[in-house]
C-alpha cells in the first residue's frame, strides 16, 4: 500500500514537471514565431505596424492634437505619411526628400534636421495643410496632393481607409481598436512620453507616482485615446500595462480583455518597466 503511494506520488510530480515544462516550452516557441507588432482593427479585418511605425503614427496624430485640429487632419496626415515613407522616418528618398512626409529642404521644408524630427516633420505638414480652404472637407486624396504635389496624384487614395481606422483609434473615436504585442519588456522612460502627453492640453491631466502613470481626462474619448496613444508608445517607453474604463492592455497579450481593477470612464491607468 505504502509503496503504491510513492510511485503515485512520483507519477503526479513527473506529470506535473511534464506540464510546466511543456509550458515554458510552448511559450519559447511562441515568443519565437510570433511577430512583435501593434494590430490595428480596422471595418473589415485588421492592419499590423511595426513598432517605429506604431510610434510615428502616435507622433503624427499627437501633433494634430497640438494644434487644435480635428480628426480629419489626422486622417490626411497619415494618409500622406503612409504613401510618402510607410509610417517610417527615412533619412533618404528622392533627391533631397527626408522623413515621414518626404519634405524637401531645398523646397523650404525645413533643415534635414529639423525634418528628420517627426514632431517637426508632422507640425510642418499640417501647418501647409490649414493654408487650403476647406481642407477639412476635400477628398483625402485631393488634399493630400495639394499639399505634397506629388508626381503620383493618386496615389494616396488607397491608404485613406487604414488612415481612418488609424487615427479613429489614436484619436478615441475607436475603442479598443489598437493593441501590440510586446515580450521583451523595455525599461521605464517616463520621459518619452512627455510631449505626448502635453499634447492633449486642458483634456488630460497626467499624475506620476515611480513608473505608475494616472491620466484624468474631459471625457471617455480623450481616455481612449490617451490609452492607445500609450499602448502605441509601449517600445520606446516601456508601457506594460494600460487600464482605461473597464478594459485593460497588457504586454504579451493581442488585445484588450475585461480590467482586473477598473478606473472612471474618463480615467486612464498604466504601469512602465
Amino acid at each position: 500500500m505504502r509503496r503504491s503511494l510513492v510511485v503515485a506520488i512520483v507519477v503526479a510530480v513527473l506529470l506535473c514537471g511534464l506540464g510546466v515544462g511543456g509550458w515554458f516550452a510552448y511559450q519559447y516557441v511562441y515568443q519565437r514565431v510570433t511577430p512583435e507588432v501593434c494590430t490595428v482593427q480596422t471595418d473589415d479585418g485588421y492592419i499590423t505596424l511595426t513598432a517605429p511605425q506604431a510610434r510615428n503614427a502616435s507622433t503624427i496624430v499627437g501633433a494634430s492634437l497640438e494644434r487644435g485640429l480635428p480628426e480629419q487632419a489626422a486622417v490626411i496626415a497619415l494618409a500622406t505619411a503612409w504613401q510618402e515613407s510607410g509610417l517610417r522616418n527615412l533619412d533618404y528618398g528622392d533627391r533631397d526628400s527626408l522623413g515621414l512626409f518626404q519634405q524637401r529642404p531645398s523646397y523650404g521644408w525645413g533643415t534635414p534636421e529639423e525634418i528628420l524630427d517627426p514632431w517637426y516633420s508632422a507640425n510642418r505638414f499640417y501647418e501647409e495643410l490649414v493654408k487650403f480652404d476647406n481642407w477639412d472637407t476635400i477628398d483625402v486624396n485631393d488634399i493630400a496632393q495639394k499639399v505634397q504635389r506629388s508626381g503620383h496624384p493618386e496615389a494616396y487614395r488607397k491608404h485613406e481607409t487604414n488612415a481612418r481606422a488609424l487615427a479613429g483609434a489614436l484619436r478615441g473615436s475607436r475603442e479598443a481598436a489598437l493593441a501590440c504585442l510586446t515580450f521583451d519588456r523595455p525599461p521605464a522612460a517616463p520621459e518619452e512620453l512627455t510631449r505626448l502627453l502635453a499634447s492633449f492640453g486642458d483634456a488630460a491631466t497626467p499624475a506620476w507616482e515611480g513608473t505608475t502613470l494616472s491620466v484624468s481626462t474631459v471625457d471617455a474619448p480623450t481616455a481612449w485615446a490617451v490609452a492607445q496613444h500609450l499602448v502605441a508608445n509601449t517600445y520606446g517607453a516601456g508601457v506594460t500595462e494600460v487600464t482605461v474604463a473597464d478594459r485593460q492592455w497588457r504586454a504579451g497579450s493581442k488585445g484588450w480583455a475585461e480590467a482586473r481593477e477598473p478606473v472612471g470612464d474618463a480615467e486612464v491607468r498604466a504601469t512602465l518597466g
